[in-house]
Order: C-alpha cells, then sequence, then structure tokens
C-alpha cells in the first residue's frame, strides 16, 4: 500500500534563508526537495537576461510544480523550495497538492527585511551556485510584491 505523501511548501523572501531551511528539511525527512533557483540557475546562469526573467520564471515554475506533483503522485515525499511570495500562490500549490492526496505543510521562512537585503547583495557579489546576482535595487523592487502569510494561513515557522 502507498503511503501518504507529503509535500513541504517552503515560504519566504529573497536572502530569509529558504534554501538553508530546504537542505535541512532534507536531511531530516528524506523527501525529495526541488529548489526552483537551482533549476534556473542551470540553465540560464547567475545573471539571466532581465527582459526574459519573468517567462524563464513562470517556465521553470511549471516545470518544478509538474515533477513535485508527479512525485506525490507516485507517493514520494517532496520539498518545494520556490519562495512562494503570494498568498495566492500559497492557495493554488495546497490545493493541488490535495488533489493528489497528498497533504502540504507549510513552513514560512521569516527574517528582518534589512537581514535579508544584506545577504542577497553580499553573496550578490560572488554568487553561490544557487543564487542570483541581485542589486539593492532589485531587492528593493522585489519587496514590493512580497506578501508574508497571514496570521489566518497555516504555517510552521521555520527555524534556520
Amino acid at each position: 500500500m502507498m503511503k501518504h505523501p507529503v509535500a513541504y511548501i517552503i515560504c519566504g523572501f529573497i536572502g530569509s534563508g529558504k534554501t538553508t531551511f530546504a537542505k535541512k528539511l532534507e536531511k531530516e525527512t528524506g523527501a525529495f526537495r526541488i529548489t526552483k533557483d537551482e533549476w534556473m540557475i542551470k540553465i540560464f546562469g547567475n545573471s539571466p537576461l532581465i527582459e526574459k526573467f519573468d517567462e524563464y520564471d513562470n517556465k521553470v515554475i511549471e516545470l518544478s510544480r509538474s515533477a513535485a506533483l508527479q512525485l506525490l503522485s507516485h507517493g514520494i515525499d517532496v520539498i518545494i523550495d520556490e519562495g512562494f511570495w503570494v498568498r495566492s500562490q500559497r492557495e493554488e500549490i495546497k490545493r493541488r497538492i490535495e488533489q493528489r492526496g497528498a497533504t502540504a505543510v507549510l513552513y514560512y521562512v521569516k527574517c528582518p527585511m534589512d537581514i535579508m537585503k544584506k545577504r542577497t547583495i553580499d553573496r550578490s557579489g560572488d554568487p553561490p551556485e544557487d543564487s542570483f546576482k541581485i542589486s539593492g535595487k532589485m531587492f528593493d523592487n522585489y519587496a514590493k510584491y512580497w506578501e508574508p502569510p497571514a496570521d489566518d494561513e497555516s504555517y510552521i515557522l521555520a527555524t534556520e
């Protein structure tokens, strides 16, 4: 009999420590980790064309989510390390996971904005293989789109 799979959804803004937490969770749970930014960087590099970034990002998001959902359909636990900046994205992925008969567990990697910005700018000088080059100006622009989980959303506060 196939076990009831779990999808761990990692929510957090740039530089919050999402991937660090996802790697820790991977070791603890044995779940298959899908880190969208790693896929993006392997395909497009650390500095993809800004004009095409949204197009590339949307395609990789759909590909990585599709892979995660297929794994869940086979009874395999997954970690979806994508950020899920907007509530509607979190609600949509939970719905899709539950349609597969899996359990969705949302982790929120919370971090103060000033620390996230410093981490992001610091690592952008020589980005590791799982990070993009992001300037302070780009960070500030992206921050306009960040919707942290609300009090009425069910989540577990992640710790590094």
